[in-house]
This record gives structure tokens, sequence and C-alpha cells, in this order.
């Protein structure tokens, strides 16, 4: 038996969990699409009212006062594991969320075993609470393979082990039953220990998913800097230092692909920018479609893709840009109400080991500029020793 204030920590829990609440909500302001934070600042704010409740528990409406105190709490809770699951892009599932807090009000209320008894009372919000804490860990853990986060494992560690600690005091409160004049004396050390654990709990689990909601934001900056907004594909610097780092560790023979998408100020002249945007996304998607899983792919500039691709041989690399250019050209693009044909340029080069990637850049762009000047709408291999000759 220890001492402990529950008023203290219920006070505590309730300023942490305040200042989560208005730091999420503020977030949503900013970026209202995002549900997760919205979510996550309604589960504090809930969280942070069963808190305050919970310290001013006493007095001739002190059984109703507990029960809703309590079925706040677990309403944070429940919110708390939808709005992880809104984070992890899953469906949300407002039901079950709302059935356990509702559940547990009624029967806290209503059934006297329940009125009578703070271990069973203790018991029935545990096992709720649990389910709750643990659905939210196995959320976390689950999605660990789509998304991988530096913050990620601690905060599904964190949510199994609260799951263990309610679990195991609400099997201590119903083998081990406690009246509130034994609460008023002393207090047990199973509960002690469930209490310091959920006062924790309201400062690591807002802030270890505020620490995952950065590492996305961070994924999400980064890629947005090293991918073209239009296409999805690598940038020009992106796709150059890839094409470094995989020429480097690759020992064998590779192909280069230089593809032009052939008049497209035409096209933007015509139908507008929005019309030559549509085309070059459908181009990237047909190249992408084209090449192998291994190959590399780029945007190097306005109408310009690049593509590398690691152990090919030099007429696997001239067949693979005939089907990129026939793919292109018999795809039907409507415009404008208008079927518009497009057509590509392609510039092949190849090299071994001894080849570096500037070279085979600098060899597949002298193919596509002679393809240029040859009336566009072709594939050129270059050759070497030779210069590039019409294929």
């Amino acid at each position: 038996m220890v001492s402990i204030s529950f008023s203290t920590l219920a006070l505590g829990a309730f300023a942490l969990l305040s200042v989560f609440a208005a730091l999420y909500g503020r977030h949503w302001r900013q970026e209202p699409k995002r549900n997760e934070f919205a979510l996550f600042s309604g589960a504090c704010g809930l969280a942070s009212l069963g808190a305050l409740l919970s310290s001013f528990a006493d007095g001739s409406f002190g059984l109703f006062t507990i029960a809703l105190a309590q079925t706040l709490i677990l309403a944070g809770a429940a919110v708390a594991w939808q709005g992880i699951r809104a984070f992890d892009h899953r469906r949300l599932d407002l039901k079950l969320a709302a059935a356990g807090p509702l559940a547990f009000l009624l029967l806290a209320t209503s059934a006297p075993l329940l009125q009578a008894s703070f271990g069973a009372r203790y018991f029935l919000a545990a096992v709720i609470g649990a389910i709750y804490t643990g659905l939210a860990a196995w959320e976390l853990k689950s999605s660990e393979h789509e998304e991988q986060l530096s913050n990620r494992p601690f905060a599904y560690v964190w949510f199994a082990a609260l799951t263990l600690v309610l679990m195991v005091s609400g099997l201590s409160a119903s083998l081990s039953p406690v009246t509130p004049v034994d609460l008023a004396q002393s207090v047990p050390l199973w509960l002690s220990i469930a209490a310091f654990a959920i006062f924790l709990h309201a400062f690591i689990a807002p802030l270890s998913v505020f620490l995952m909601l950065r590492d996305r934001l961070l994924v999400e900056h980064r890629w947005s800097a090293a991918t073209d907004a239009l296409t999805g594909l690598a940038n020009r610097f992106t796709f150059l230092d890839m094409l470094q780092t995989l020429s480097t560790k690759v020992r064998g023979e590779g192909a280069f692909l230089y593809v032009d998408v052939d008049h497209v100020k035409r096209i933007n002249d015509h139908y507008g920018h929005s019309g030559g945007d549509q085309v070059l996304k459908t181009c990237a998607e047909l190249i992408l479609r084209e090449l192998p899983e291994h190959a590399l792919l780029g945007r190097l500039a306005g109408a310009e893709f690049a593509a590398y691709v690691p152990f090919c041989k030099v007429e696997e690399a001239e067949k693979l840009a005939h089907i990129i250019h026939d793919s292109v050209e018999q795809q039907m693009f409507f415009l404008g109400g208008e079927l518009v044909p497009v057509t590509v340029s392609v510039g092949v080069a190849h090299g071994a080991m001894q080849v570096t990637a500037d070279e085979l850049l600098k060899r597949a762009d002298a193919a596509l500029y002679t393809a240029k000047v040859n009336g566009r709408n072709s594939v050129v291999v270059w050759s070497d020793g030779q210069r590039p000759s019409y294929a």
C-alpha cells in the first residue's frame, strides 16, 4: 500500500492534454484536409475534460461524476485510435469507437453491481481502455511495413505497454476488490502503478503521435524536393544523383534512353498548358509501364524523360526504345474534345563497365539530337565509335 494523490495526477493530465488539444487543433486549422489532426485534437480534448472531472469526483454527485469522467477518458482513447487509423490512411470505424464509452456510461449508471463496487467499475473501464489502446498499438505495428517512421516503434511499444498495465490492473481489481473507505486510507500498489501509467500516457501518447506526424512531414518535404510535381518521377537533380550511385554499384552492361515528347509547345499553344501537362503525365505513365522494375526513370526537363536500365544489352535497349515509341504513338490523347496525335523521339546509348554515367548521358543526348534533326518521331541508337545513326 502506498499514498498517491489522484487529484494531482488528474490536474496534471488535464494541463498536458489541454496543451496538446490546442496544438493539434492549431495544426488542423492550418491543414483542414488532414483529418488526423482534428481527431487527435478531439481525443486530447475529451480526455482532458475527463481528467478535470476526475480531480473533482467527490460529493453527492461523486458516482455520476466519476462515471462521466471515465467515459470521457475512454472516449478520448477511442477517438485517438481513430486518429491513428486516419494517420495510416485507413477507413474510420466511428460506431465501434463510440460503442465502448457509451456502453460503459450506461452500465456504470444503471447496473447495481457497478454502482456499488469500485473494483467492478474499474475492471470494466480497464478492459474497455485496454481494448482501445491495444487496437491503437496494433494499427501502428501493422502499418510499419507500409511506412517506416523513426518514432513509430516507440509509439506502438508504449501503447502496447499501457494495454498490458490496464489488463493487469483490471485483473487485480477483480481479484483484490477495494472500497472507497480503503482508498481513503491507502492506495493499492497496482492502482498506483495504473494511475501513474495513465498520467504518463497523457504526455507520451500525444507526443509520440506528434513526432510521427513530424517524421511524415519531413519525408513528404524530402520527397517533394526530390520529385517532379507533375509526373511524380525523380526530378533532374535526384535522377542524376541516383544515376551516379546506381551506375557505380552496378557492374555490367547498362543502357540509357533519352525520350523527348515531340512538339509539346504546339500542344500548349493550341490546348493550353493543362493540355500539355496531361500529355506529359500520360507519357510518363506509359514510359514507366514499359520499363523493367529495376530501371531508373526521371524527368530531366520540360518534355524530356531519361531512363537508365542496368544489365541491358544494346539490342534489348533498342527494342525497349521502340516499344516506348510505339506505346505513345498508339495512345489516344483527347484534348479540347479532339483526338490529338502525340509522338516521341528517343535517343539510346549503351555502355559496359568502363563507360561512365556522364558519358552515357552525353551519347544518348547526341542520339536524341540526331532524331530531332531527322524529323523527330523516331528512335536513334548511338553506335560505339560512330556518329549517331538513324534507326
